[in-house]
């Protein structure tokens, strides 16, 4: 009965369908996919098509914290077209990354990042079309180094995951209003550190690392580094967080 209600006001029937060719990438690299589509029961006005870029952040607000789905980017790929009754159309897209897209793959014991690309056909007088593709979103050369590193300062990742809101340091600041926060225990029971959240913001030669370090006894420490990407030495990098830890 439903069908055929829709039908008859003429909303039925459009649908929306996205393949990425290259879901395993680095952030700052190009996704490339293409977009297929299909009228309904009669020619409709779409009024754009659009590609966002979607993870889920933690909202705190008061003495709660929820989930929500936040937009990191959106491209328009078509705006205003007619889309006759029962005809297949596709679109090609390249679209870059944000160098701060959040990492999902990472080992770790508990990793609630998730990051998508959204396809949104906006349908005139109609039922929106949707599609949802997951992204595995990889380390750069940089990240993976400064992970390894701590491994070797006797840290394990534990959880990762994303906050809504901005990072300001003296010589940076993040830009797509959320963060992701991984979080690092040692693996010394008298270390003297409850944890140490680790923050990229990362840019097109560079990576800006913040670290706020909860040691017992003591009160919450903001440090930051910067690894440059033309010259990445994982020896180097221990040092920087040894130092900056003032680890023995």
């Amino acid at each position: 009965m439903f069908n055929k209600i829709m039908s008859g006001l003429g909303l039925q029937g459009v649908t929306v369908e996205t393949v990425l060719h290259n879901p395993n990438l680095q952030a700052g690299e190009t996704l490339h996919g293409e977009i297929s589509f299909k009228g309904g029961a009669s020619d409709k006005e779409i009024n754009g098509l659009y590609l966002k870029l979607m993870t889920m952040a933690e909202v705190e607000s008061g003495d709660h914290e929820f989930n929500q789905p936040l937009v990191l980017q959106e491209w328009l790929v078509n705006s205003r077209f007619l889309l006759p009754a029962h005809q297949a159309h596709s679109f090609p897209f390249s679209i870059q990354l944000p160098f701060e897209t959040p990492i999902t793959e990472v080992a770790c014991r508990r990793n609630g990042t998730r990051v998508w690309i959204q396809t949104h056909m906006d349908v005139d007088w109609g039922l929106d079309a949707t599609d949802r593709d997951y992204l595995k979103v990889l380390p750069t050369p940089a990240m993976q180094m400064f992970l390894q590193a701590m491994q070797r300062c006797s840290f394990i990742l534990s959880t990762v995951d994303v906050e809504k809101g901005q990072l300001t340091a003296r010589n940076f600041r993040s830009t797509i209003g959320c963060y992701q926060e991984l979080e690092f225990v040692s693996s010394h029971m008298f270390s003297g550190f409850n944890e140490v959240e680790v923050s990229f913001v990362a840019e097109p030669n560079q990576t800006h690392v913040m670290l706020e370090v909860d040691r017992h006894f003591r009160s919450d420490q903001l440090l930051t580094m910067t690894i440059p990407h033309h010259m990445l030495d994982e020896n180097q990098i221990v040092q920087q967080i040894r130092s900056l830890l003032q680890l023995g």
